[in-house]
């Protein structure tokens, strides 16, 4: 074992119950991890000091997803694994598709060394784990917008005492403008880069009407046929839509008929501009490719990282129209 895992503090949860309780004893011999078992109840109040989280994941007596949910949602990103006496396929699939860390299938008690391997890996290079990339990347990137716009508004305020003839100034002017739009999209891009702590039922046809408005849309231009919920992070779905209608708004010079409505495993928008050539449907999500935020190449691309952090597919077609037309699926 590395130096680097020396003292490190794993907790250990959930492991009353299910065959699991000689887990703790398993990672502790032999290893120079400190193994703290705590009761669930107490769990949020003693992860202080804690490098990693394990989980035993024993339906219904202790429910790990449900555990690693509640401690993202109190904030804390240290990694979480999961460890289960019985092979799930799907209940693998489904913890890490939620961004569970690791999970430990089929335990037995003389895996204890597999999984203290485990753990000494996230501790020790602590950005593989993607819910710390995600946290540490939306720090670098809010403080790199912070740094910098304030020399932007230094520059902008003496812009305006400069006698620089009005060709100059309104050049120079687009320029910072232009740089404060994409250090505005940086922070909207580092805001989603990380995995979806929770959803929730969202009307669908109540949140594209606020959307709509919200992006100057006129209302007799929009059109909604979508009926019931999506489950998604409000603030997520808010984006998404506003991305669409901004897309359909400025390539139809603001005349855009737009419609959004349901299918059978998500949602659909759809309005009558220009739409995306057929050649160019599957490079319209990419960061770069020119879209409709004045060239910045961050609109789409975030409706897919969105999109991906929910479990999503995005797809890009025509619509009847002959406009553009963007589906949503689940996956």
């Amino acid at each position: 074992m590395t130096d680097r895992a020396a003292g490190r503090t794993v907790v250990v949860t959930g492991v009353e119950s299910g065959g699991l309780d000689g887990l703790s004893v398993a990672l502790a011999d032999g290893t120079r991890l400190d193994v703290r078992t705590v009761d669930a109840d107490d769990l949020l109040a003693k992860l202080d000091g804690a490098d990693a989280l394990v989980v035993g994941d024993n339906l219904p007596a202790s429910d790990g997803i449900e555990t690693f949910h509640r401690v993202r949602a109190a904030g804390w990103d240290l990694p979480v694994l999961l460890v289960g006496r019985t092979v799930d396929p799907d209940r693998v699939e489904t913890a890490l598709s939620a961004g569970v860390t690791e999970y430990l299938a089929a335990w037995s008690d003389d895996r204890g060394a597999e999984l203290a391997a485990r753990i000494r890996a996230h501790v020790t290079t602590p950005a593989l784990d993607g819910m710390v990339q995600a946290n540490r990347w939306q720090t670098i990137a809010e403080s790199l917008v912070h740094d910098v716009k304030n020399p932007l508004n230094v520059a902008a305020g003496r812009l305006e005492l400069l006698n620089a003839g009005d060709e100059h100034s309104e050049a120079i002017e687009r320029s910072v403008g232009r740089v404060e739009s994409l250090l505005d999209e940086l922070s909207t891009v580092a805001g989603v880069a990380g995995p979806i702590e929770s959803v929730e039922p969202v009307d669908l046809a109540d949140m594209a009407g606020k959307v709509w408005r919200d992006v100057g849309g006129s209302a007799d231009r929009l059109t909604v046929e979508a009926a019931g919920t999506v489950r998604a992070d409000p603030d997520c779905l808010w984006l998404i839509l506003e991305r669409f209608f901004e897309n359909a708004l400025v390539h139809a010079s603001g005349d855009a008929a737009v419609t959004v409505g349901s299918t059978e495993t998500g949602f659909y928008v759809a309005d009558d501009g220009p739409g995306v050539p057929a050649a160019d449907r599957e490079r319209v999500f990419e960061q770069g490719y020119g879209t409709a935020r004045e060239g910045e190449g961050y609109g789409l691309f975030v409706v897919e990282s969105v999109a991906t952090a929910h479990g999503w597919d995005v797809l890009a077609g025509e619509s009847e129209a002959g406009g553009a037309r963007f589906e949503v699926r689940a996956r």
